[in-house]
């Protein structure tokens, strides 16, 4: 694959392009600062959530996504 940037206007307008893999994540890092976060009320995961739903709805929650009406689904156990 192969990208087209607009030379000028990132020279012009001092921008830069960075790439990233999986968000460039390190989950021993990112994974207990999150949860302190998220404990400390300060990462709102809760309001993130459009459904929960048990393992036997599994087939529910992938035509919800398929059909774009979830976002975020949680699999309770």
């Amino acid at each position: 694959h192969h990208l087209q940037v607009p030379v000028v206007q990132m020279t012009a307008e001092e921008r830069t392009l960075k790439g990233s893999y999986l968000g460039s994540a390190v989950p021993s890092r990112d994974i207990p600062h999150y949860i302190a976060l998220y404990q400390a009320g300060r990462l709102p995961v809760d309001k993130l959530i459009t459904h929960r739903l048990r393992l036997d709805e599994i087939n529910a929650g992938f035509d919800r996504l398929a059909a774009g009406t979830a976002v975020r689904q949680v699999v309770l156990f």
